[in-house]
């Protein structure tokens, strides 16, 4: 029984450790919660580790898209509306076989390691857990969701998620996160929050220019430029 303990044990922390994301103070995570509603993951608020703050995404949405921005304090640029959430859209196809991998790994394993099930739930759940990886593969693969020269970004999460099934499990977000949007964060989430959502961040950020205002000279240029970033956050319009 220690040994089966042992192996499931694993298979959560890899999951929750695949699902953590280490924030730099200017970087959030927007997440796709529904066909229009997004919401943004700061982190927990004064745990820092590595000067980053600790951020576990919902370990019981693995199938929902999330995609990792940030920006620069001293410069909130106009930049135009990226093609980056599209591939929220495309993502959706890998909702069932995401969720039918967790249910594999997490519901029906267990039960047949630690009930009198046995073999009977256990070669199940090996069937569906594998299968549902290589179908989701086949249609990341299939609609070209990576795009990467030869190939070998695909090929390198091929490998990871068989190799190691809790990142089959999380195969969105592993390939979302990865992305590098060039659309700054309070932009995006003027545009896409609601205006609840939108007045936390934005009052996050007006926080985090505040704490680089602590750190620079007074009256040079770049207590200048960062002031003026914060009144252009304060008077950015948003909330869908």
């Amino acid at each position: 029984m220690s040994y089966e303990i042992g192996l499931f044990g694993l298979a959560v922390f890899f999951y929750l450790y695949d699902s953590t994301v280490l924030l730099y103070s200017n970087e959030a995570v927007l997440a796709c919660d529904g066909r229009r509603h997004w919401s943004a993951a700061t982190g927990t608020a004064g745990f820092l580790l590595a000067g980053r703050t600790l951020c576990v995404l919902n370990p019981f949405t693995p199938h929902r898209p999330s995609f990792r921005l940030r920006w620069d304090f001293n410069s909130l640029g106009q930049a135009p509306q990226s093609e980056w959430m599209d591939r929220a859209h495309e993502l959706k196809v890998l909702a069932p076989t995401t969720l039918s991998a967790g249910f594999a790994l997490y519901v029906l394993l267990p039960l047949g390691m630690f009930t009198a099930l046995g073999a009977y739930a256990v070669i199940p759940a090996l069937v569906l857990l594998y299968g549902s990886i290589i179908v989701s593969l086949f249609l990341v693969r299939r609609r070209k969701i990576l795009i990467t020269p030869g190939g070998m970004r695909f090929l390198s999460l091929a490998f990871e998620c068989m190799a190691c099934p809790p990142f089959g499990v999380n195969m969105v977000r592993r390939t979302m996160l990865g992305l590098g949007i060039a659309e700054p964060l309070p932009l995006a989430a003027a545009r896409l929050l609601d205006a609840a959502g939108w007045i936390e961040l934005r009052a996050l950020c007006v926080a985090r220019i505040e704490d680089a205002l602590q750190s620079v000279a007074a009256e040079s240029d770049e207590e200048k430029s960062l002031k003026a970033q914060r009144q252009r956050l304060l008077e950015l319009d948003g909330g869908t």
